[in-house]
């Protein structure tokens, strides 16, 4: 009988060992589910911000465009204003 008390030691001690194993190993899937829900959560953000940062980087191309032709159109009124109309110089 001594030698299946050390055998039935043994599987209890196995037993536990997986059983905590499986327990830390649910936790562990538990943990990875929720930071794959955050990461996507961030990937979405990421995404708008590009978005919004594409958008504004265009809106900035345009306005710096606007800005240029209103230059060169008041430039080209100064400066073509008294060749054109030699009396109002």
């Amino acid at each position: 009988m001594q030698a299946s008390e050390p055998s039935g030691n043994f599987e209890q001690q196995v037993l536990s060992g997986l059983t905590q194993m499986s327990q830390q190993l649910a936790n562990l899937t538990t943990h990875v589910e929720g930071l794959d829900s955050r990461v996507e959560a961030l990937d979405s953000r990421v995404e708008k911000l590009d978005y919004k940062f594409d958008t504004y980087q265009a809106a900035s191309d345009q306005v710096l465009r606007l800005a240029t032709t209103i230059v060169i159109a008041a430039a080209s009124v100064v400066i073509l204003s008294p060749v054109l109309h030699p009396c109002a110089g």
